[in-house]
């Protein structure tokens, strides 16, 4: 059970103070697909699904992500998570903003695409953020803290993924308690509906089903997991949550969206399997849940 992946840190510079009237990760994600798209599509079909290049367009593998409709992964959809995530190192901003940091996290092939990444964020910049359309420019691009960046129109491509996976055979098991932090709203269905309500079964399931949609599309995944069900013995002893709602006007479905979930802390207690563990560590990378690519979903933890 195997995912590559790479973390790109962006930090873009404003050419103004820009006053925020939306969430910045949101509007990134909708100006990165715009331009992504304005650079890639060369059919002008309206939908992606009926274009004929569409199995080999940067566009619509990381913002379309096609699948058939007949699949043993999302039986019934013909859509998959996309092969990336968006999040922020600092939840607290100020207003106006004079700089933004993001990183973006790309899975399995996603990492090839980075250089059409890169030059739809420099689109985005020209055209400018939230409704003043404050421009900005690309200060820097690294991975972790090593600059990638070579000039304003070339990135260095040459470092390698890295490789997150779990060995099947490794059947340890930890006593303890994890501490988890929802650094950004974590939308998961618990009995058909959003909720705080949910128990600590609820919540690895969601951890699980992130780990096993991401691995299945861009990765290895070992078919022995899929009966999986969490330890009965790990509870949740404690709750710091909040419902912290954000909307979102999707230009391109033409509606709005509610993206609210879960924001706060909680405490898990138990024996978790090796298993359990390796879940953790990789939704800390992924984003949890759903919307992981707005920059919803950000966990951390930490075990004692």
């Amino acid at each position: 059970m195997t995912l590559l992946y790479q973390q790109f840190d962006f930090t873009i510079k404003f050419l103004e103070p820009a006053k925020v009237d939306v969430n910045p990760l949101f509007i990134l994600r909708s100006m990165l697909g715009k331009n992504l798209r304005s650079m890639c599509c060369i059919s002008k079909q309206s939908t992606c699904s009926e274009c004929m290049y569409n199995k080999t367009c940067a566009y619509t593998f990381l913002f379309e992500t096609i699948l058939q409709q007949e699949n043993s992964l999302l039986p019934g959809t013909n859509r998959a998570s996309h092969p990336f995530a968006l999040s922020t190192k600092k939840i607290q901003r100020e207003n106006p903003l004079a700089d933004f940091n993001f990183t973006i996290t790309l899975f399995g092939k996603a990492v090839e695409y980075l250089p059409y990444i890169y030059a739809a964020v420099v689109r985005s910049g020209k055209d400018g953020l939230f409704k003043s359309r404050t421009q900005f420019e690309v200060a820097d691009v690294s991975i972790d803290g090593k600059s990638i960046l070579i000039n304003e129109n070339q990135i260095d491509t040459s470092i390698p993924s890295k490789e997150w996976f779990f060995d099947f055979n490794n059947n340890d098991k930890t006593q303890g308690e994890i501490l988890v932090e929802l650094k950004s709203p974590l939308r998961f269905k618990t009995n058909g509906k959003y909720s705080l309500d949910f128990t600590a079964s609820d919540f690895m399931k969601c951890l699980y089903r992130r780990a096993k949609t991401l691995c299945m599309l861009y990765g290895t995944w070992e078919d022995e997991l899929n009966n999986y069900e969490p330890t009965e013995c790990i509870s949740i002893e404690g709750k710091n949550l909040r419902w912290l709602d954000f909307n979102h006007y999707s230009a391109r479905q033409k509606k709005g969206m509610e993206l609210g979930g879960a924001f706060g802390s909680l405490k898990l207690s138990g024996e978790f399997s090796s298993f359990e563990l390796a879940l953790f560590e990789l939704n800390r990378i992924a984003n949890a849940g759903k919307n992981t690519n707005f920059g919803l979903g950000q966990i951390d933890f930490w075990k004692r």
